[in-house]
């Protein structure tokens, strides 16, 4: 009786305490490489190393703090790093309504006559005074229409 009573007790108190935060996932090789503090912002598409065409749709999230004017940059890079394509990646919702993080949406058009190696780089808007600006960087093959 004394061992019902108990697992009674014990079940009511787990049900009364609050949920536990989810474990953060290490990220796999395949994901975006993110700076060492950039660990909020994801890409969901385009995937790493993915095959894309233009125009070329990027979705993720981003914390607030990354916008500035409702706005971040992303640009498309080649291997010597000259940037192919720009456009700025803007929230799905307000992004000035409170500090969690917030899907975005952006679309760069390029243009290539072969397949081509290229980084896609999300890039903070807003970093701290004297502070480098965080950046995602994603690896895509960018391939002819």
């Amino acid at each position: 009786m004394r061992l019902i009573a108990s697992l009674a007790l014990a079940a009511a108190l787990a049900a009364c305490s609050p949920p536990s935060s989810p474990t953060p996932e290490a990220p796999s090789a395949e994901s975006a490489t993110l700076a060492p503090d950039a660990t909020l912002t994801t890409v969901s598409a385009p995937a790493a190393n993915a095959r894309v065409t233009s125009p070329l749709a990027v979705t993720g999230t981003a914390p607030a703090n990354w916008y500035f004017e409702n706005q971040f940059p992303v640009r498309l890079v080649d291997a010597q790093g000259v940037e192919i394509a720009m456009a700025p990646a803007t929230p799905r919702v307000n992004w000035t309504e409170n500090a969690e993080p917030k899907e975005f949406d952006a679309q760069l058009s390029f243009s290539v006559t072969r397949e081509t190696p290229a980084t896609l780089v999300l890039q903070e808007d807003m970093p701290g005074e004297g502070e480098a600006p965080r950046e995602v960087r994603v690896p895509v093959i960018l391939a002819p229409n």
